[in-house]
């Protein structure tokens, strides 16, 4: 599990804190499968108001339980600080998140609420696509490998990108991934990250995500696609075949009982498998 012994102890203290509109976002969750360690904690809520209020609150019971905090930023939309403990250090932001999203955010024992693996998929081509940093094409690989296709994402990411394409998206994340092997051996990962073979998979996915975008039809630019109770990457000639499945304002879950059954009892079940592999 790529979380350190500090940002476990810090999420159960601060778990019962979260709610459907204060949840745990970002590469902590994203990579809890995988081997890159992520450097902090982020938080996100829907409403400005409850950024400074959960801040505040997290806070006051790190310090109750013996952590340092220096606090970094404290704005009306971000609050960030440096917790450490026994020479262990990791970084907590509370941000505000924009409330559109495919999928409500989810009860977890781990997490008190994350959001949804899909929407925390799409948040990273959205991060990918707007800054340079190697650590997200190690996260893009994650997000393909374990959550959902590349193309799939790309796809339904552009619900929450105005102005783009799908081969848009493709054509920055592109652009912006050049870095060097010094700019992978900086990350903290178990096993090491190989900077080659990273940077060849991200070429190969990228090729798959367009060869699958081309071929869909605009009017279906922004969905989802459900099958049997699962997100799926779907074939263009059968679309069909599938449901489609569209963001809304803090996300909804499809509407036949069936899916969203058979949707909550594959993530309890790949959950269940997680925490008996640890």
């Amino acid at each position: 599990m790529p979380l350190t012994k500090i940002q476990s102890d810090i999420l159960r203290l601060i778990a019962a804190h979260r709610d459907p509109e204060s949840y745990i976002a970002g590469s902590t969750p994203l990579n809890v499968n995988a081997p890159r360690y992520s450097g902090d904690i982020d938080v996100f809520h829907d409403r400005e108001d409850r950024v400074a209020r959960a801040a505040q609150t997290d806070a006051a019971v790190l310090e109750q339980h013996g952590y340092a905090l220096q606090w970094i930023r404290r704005d009306p939309t971000m609050y960030a600080v440096l917790a450490a403990r026994e020479q262990a250090t990791t970084k907590l932001e509370w941000v505000v998140d924009s409330e559109f999203r495919f999928f409500p955010s989810m009860r977890d024992d781990t997490f008190g609420y994350v959001l949804h693996p899909v929407d925390l998929a799409t948040n990273k081509v959205a991060a990918a696509y707007g800054r340079r940093e190697p650590r997200d094409v190690v996260d893009l690989l994650t997000v393909h490998d374990q959550i959902l296709p590349l193309g799939a994402v790309i796809w339904a990411a552009v619900g929450k990108a105005i102005g783009f394409t799908p081969e848009g998206i493709i054509s920055e994340i592109r652009r912006l991934a050049r870095y060097t092997e010094a700019d992978f051996r900086r990350l903290d990962s178990n096993p090491r990250i190989d900077p080659a073979a990273t940077m060849i998979r991200l070429r190969e996915v990228l090729n798959e995500a367009e060869a699958f975008v081309t071929r869909m039809p605009t009017e279906k630019i922004g969905l989802l696609f459900v099958q049997d109770g699962n997100v799926v990457q779907p074939d263009p000639d059968q679309l069909q075949t599938y449901q489609t499945h569209e963001g809304k304002t803090r996300g909804h879950w499809p509407s036949s009982p069936d899916i969203s059954a058979a949707m909550f009892e594959r993530l309890a079940q790949e959950r269940t498998a997680h925490d008996r592999d640890r």
